[in-house]
């Protein structure tokens, strides 16, 4: 069973509202701040970037594809010198051009008369052009369409095609007979990919693994991990979210692949709170165990004395305090909705009005500066808001 591991997922990117949509893995997504959601609205536009993505070959010179000139279809395998056959042809066509319009002069200019002589010289290598010409289109021909975003040029083989900024592209060519009238299309998501290079970034957040028909897409967004599942044989997918080890360990189990530099810095940071938190039971034991040991030399004591039941009152009553404390501490298992706290706004923000009820992460909260602006949820919507204009219960906050 084959598996790969691909860690340079591309995709276009483009702004929605306050947040970010992206595709992997035939699904798209929104990015906003500390959460990442499945979607199913995008817009034209996005689709067609994403649709291009997939076509065309996108690197740091720009984007370009293989067009077969004669069969006028776009094509992935080329024969070898199909190439340069194209090159080759497009020169003698050019040649050709160049000596009809020259006989052209020399018929108006001297007939056929003593002087005729450079005319059928012209005439002779016009044939022969021509006879090149048939015979270099009984080969293959391809055409390498391709813009360098260095230059801001587009070309077709060799040939540089001068494009205003109103020009359609796919009009140029199709005048040119590069194209047939059907493929206007792939020209016109050709140049709309082109004109938006920029939006293709590689998702350095976005790690794919994959197994037989099971593609597991991973994603981070600053703590947090999302993990979307699709297998290609039944169509079917999830998403979740999960903590960075259920994650790391959900894809091992489904593909065989290791996730965990993904996250590194999230499980050392588990580790040592959880050591703290261990650190903390162990004190709290201590105390117990003191206290208990009070209890027992109070109960040889007269429990008739005011002040000796005063005391054993209070050693009770903390031994049901801390004895709390430790099953609070020994029960804490983080689940991916623990930490979210009940707020309000001070100041209205776009998309929600001053005094909304949302929901922010209280440790966030508490580790952010003042002007740092924070993921909150309002039924379940992703907004980025600064911390200044959030109003959390003091019970909340450190």
């Amino acid at each position: 069973m084959t598996n790969t591991f691909n860690k340079e997922i591309k995709s276009p990117i483009l702004e929605q509202g306050q947040g970010y949509i992206f595709h992997a893995a035939g699904g798209d997504f929104k990015i906003t701040g500390s959460h990442i959601e499945a979607i199913t609205e995008t817009n034209d536009t996005f689709r067609t970037l994403v649709a291009a993505g997939k076509i065309f070959n996108i690197d740091e010179s720009g984007i370009s594809f293989y067009y077969d000139y004669n069969a006028k279809s776009s094509v992935t395998k080329i024969q070898e010198g199909s190439v340069e056959n194209f090159d080759n042809y497009l020169a003698l066509t050019e040649k050709l051009s160049f000596l009809e319009k020259t006989a052209k002069e020399l018929r108006t200019s001297y007939g056929t008369g003593e002087k005729s002589g450079a005319l059928k010289e012209a005439n002779n290598e016009i044939k022969t052009t021509k006879a090149a010409i048939n015979e270099a289109k009984a080969n293959s021909l391809t055409v390498r369409f391709s813009y360098d975003v260095n230059e801001n040029v587009y070309k077709a083989g060799n040939i540089e095609m001068p494009i205003g900024s109103e020009d359609k592209l796919s009009e140029v060519f199709f005048a040119a007979a590069y194209i047939k009238y059907a493929d206007k299309k792939l020209i016109e998501a050709f140049q709309l990919a082109c004109e938006n290079y920029n939006s293709y970034k590689v998702l350095d957040f976005v790690t794919e693994a994959t197994q037989g028909d099971v593609t597991v897409v991973t994603m981070r967004a600053e703590k947090n991990a999302f993990v979307f599942r699709v297998n290609e044989a039944t169509k079917l997918a999830s998403f979740e979210k999960m903590l960075s080890d259920a994650a790391i360990e959900y894809v091992k189990e489904q593909t065989g692949a290791d996730i965990t530099e993904q996250f590194k810095d999230l499980l050392e940071s588990a580790a040592i709170s959880t050591s703290k938190k261990l650190e903390k039971i162990n004190l709290y034991k201590e105390m117990l165990s003191f206290l208990y040991d009070q209890k027992g030399r109070l109960a040889e004591a007269d429990r008739n004395l005011p002040d000796i039941k005063a005391a054993d009152n209070l050693i009770g009553s903390e031994i049901t305090r801390i004895s709390e404390e430790v099953e609070a501490l020994e029960n804490d298992t983080l689940t991916i909705e623990d930490g979210y706290v009940d707020a309000t706004l001070k100041s209205g923000v776009e998309g929600i009005a001053e005094d909304s009820a949302i929901k922010v992460d209280s440790v966030e909260f508490n580790q952010a500066g003042k002007n740092d602006i924070l993921t909150v949820f309002v039924e379940n919507k992703p907004f980025r808001v600064e911390k200044y204009k959030i109003n959390i219960s003091s019970e909340d906050t450190v």
